[in-house]
């Protein structure tokens, strides 16, 4: 895996474009942590903590994200490629 550094725009150029599954770092709330992509929106995405999802045994669609705006993301990983901007 690799890591290339970006700029927020090309950041959030990318997270525009994930797809259901896909991992982002998230500050939320002054905490960062890990988390997979539920829905990408117009004004942010919904995200399931990686947390909350270690030991699930329902089926796809059964957990509720939450919102984080596009401001607190501060990774995205595409492909085995981890784009960062901070």
């Amino acid at each position: 895996m690799s890591v290339q550094q970006v700029t927020e725009a090309e950041l959030l150029a990318r997270v525009e474009r994930c797809m259901a599954g896909e991992r982002l770092v998230v500050e939320h709330e002054g905490k960062r942590f890990s988390a997979r992509v539920q829905h990408v929106g117009s004004t942010g995405v919904k995200v399931i903590p990686e947390t909350a999802l270690q030991g699930s045994h329902g089926a796809p669609g059964d957990m509720d994200g939450f919102m984080v705006s596009f401001g607190e993301i501060m990774e995205v990983e595409i492909g085995g490629v981890t784009y960062r901007w901070r």
